[in-house]
């Protein structure tokens, strides 16, 4: 073989190695890489007037926007879950007659681990956030 051919040869196979180490080093991170912490919504207002028997149905209202089903726990608290294809993410929904908080409860098919879940776990809370706040406010009108 040629001094060229065997210098080639050679690059290429430093090439490939390199390249090889290099996808080994981050394939740990490319599974994780849609994954956000989690966004829990803390003591949203809600509007001063809502009659306090209202507030439950107003809240279960806006989660059925986007198809959240909710399930009474006790007086002031909800678990909400929504189901899309293979996933779902149920929240733990508590209020007072001033605000409200949605945190993470539970998920399936969503990569939760250490705090971290999948980013559209928290397009979804923010849209319940939204629409439960669009409901709290139709109801004072």
């Amino acid at each position: 073989m040629a001094p060229a051919a065997v210098h080639s040869s050679l690059f290429s196979f430093r090439f490939l190695v390199l390249a090889l180490f290099a996808l080994c080093a981050i394939a740990p991170t490319l599974g994780h890489a849609r994954t956000h912490p989690i966004e829990n919504v803390e003591s949203a207002p809600i509007p001063q007037g809502i009659d306090p028997g209202k507030i439950e149905n107003a809240i279960v209202m806006g989660g059925k926007q986007r198809g959240w089903l909710s399930k009474k726990v006790t007086d002031r608290h909800l678990e909400a879950t929504i189901n899309v294809r293979k996933h779902s993410a149920t929240v733990d929904i508590k209020w007072t007659d001033a605000g409200y908080s949605i945190t993470y409860k539970d998920s399936q098919n969503l990569k939760y681990k250490d705090g971290k879940i999948h980013s559209n776990y928290n397009i979804w809370v923010r849209n319940l956030n939204l629409d439960i706040q669009k409901s709290l406010t139709q109801t004072t009108l």
